[in-house]
C-alpha cells in the first residue's frame, strides 16, 4: 500500500462519478426528520452504535424522527465505489446525512493509500443535498498516535473536497488522558467496548444535530453509571468545541 494520495479522482469503468467538485457542505442540522445512511465495517456495529445514536438524537431532540440505514457489507470506500450498488443506494433516497467509514490507512503509518474514492463519496453525497460525515476510526489500544494520525488523514481529504470529519479518535485520546482506567476497547484491542461506542455516538450526535452533547440527560438504557456517562458527554462536547466536525 504505497500508492500516492496525490491527484484527482480517477474514472471508474461503468460508473458515473461526474459529481460537482468543491460544493459547500449542506447544513441539515435542524431538520424535522434525520434520515441517515451509514457506510462502514464492523466498527459501526460495535454495541449497536447506530442504535445508541438514534436514542441520543431522540433524547436531545424529542420532536424529531430518526431513520437510519446501514449499507450491507463491510468494504472499504474504494471497494464500495467499484461495486456500484452502494452508490445506487446513496442516490435512491433523500438522505440528510451520510456517514462514511472505511478510508484505507496504514496502521503503522509507513504507507499512504489513495483518497480518490473518499473524495468521490463526499461529492456524491453533497450532490444529493446530504451532509457527508467522514468517520475516522479510533486508535487501537496501546497506540497513542493512531487516532490523531487517522484524524489528520481525513482532514487532508476535506481540505481537498469540503465535508465533515467526526473527531472520534481525538475524543478517545482526550478520554484516555482524563481517565486512563475507563475501558474503551474490547478484548481484541481494536473494536469499541460499550463506553467507546457511547463516546463515538456522542460525537456523531453533536456533529449531526449541532446540539451540545454535554447537555444530554442520563441514558438509563445504557449500562454505564451516571458519572461515566457524564464524563463521556463532557469529553465529546469539549473535543468538538476545539475540533468542529463541519464547516458551519
Amino acid at each position: 500500500g504505497s500508492s500516492s494520495n496525490e491527484g484527482p479522482p480517477v474514472p471508474i469503468k461503468g460508473i458515473d462519478i461526474n459529481f460537482p467538485a468543491g460544493a459547500e457542505v449542506p447544513d441539515n442540522r435542524y431538520v424535522d426528520t434525520y434520515k441517515i445512511l451509514v457506510f462502514g465495517n464492523s466498527h459501526v456495529h460495535s454495541h449497536n452504535l447506530t442504535g445508541l445514536l438514534h436514542d441520543l438524537i431522540i433524547a436531545g431532540r424529542p420532536e424529531v424522527k430518526v431513520q437510519q440505514t446501514i449499507a450491507s457489507g463491510g468494504n472499504y470506500l474504494d471497494e464500495r465505489l467499484v461495486k456500484s450498488t452502494d452508490l445506487h443506494l446513496l442516490q435512491s433516497s433523500a438522505w440528510t446525512h451520510v456517514i462514511l467509514q472505511g478510508q484505507k490507512y496504514s496502521t503503522t503509518g509507513l504507507y499512504t493509500y489513495p483518497i480518490d474514492a473518499s473524495i468521490i463519496w463526499l461529492r456524491a453525497a453533497k450532490a444529493r443535498n446530504a451532509t457527508p460525515i467522514l468517520f475516522p476510526e479510533h486508535g487501537q489500544r496501546g497506540n497513542a498516535t493512531e487516532g490523531s494520525r487517522v484524524h489528520s488523514l481525513h482532514q487532508s481529504i476535506v481540505a481537498l473536497e469540503p465535508g465533515c470529519v467526526a473527531p472520534v479518535g481525538l475524543a478517545w485520546d482526550n478520554l484516555n488522558q482524563q481517565d486512563p482506567q475507563m475501558v474503551l476497547h474490547e478484548a481484541d484491542g481494536n473494536h469499541a467496548a460499550l463506553a467507546g461506542s457511547f463516546l463515538t455516538a456522542l460525537v456523531f450526535y453533536q456533529s449531526i444535530t449541532g446540539n451540545n452533547a454535554e447537555l444530554l440527560p442520563f441514558q438509563p438504557k445504557v449500562a454505564l453509571p451516571e458519572p461515566q456517562q457524564r464524563l463521556l458527554r463532557q469529553v465529546a462536547a469539549a473535543t468538538l468545541q476545539h475540533n468542529p466536525a463541519c464547516p458551519f
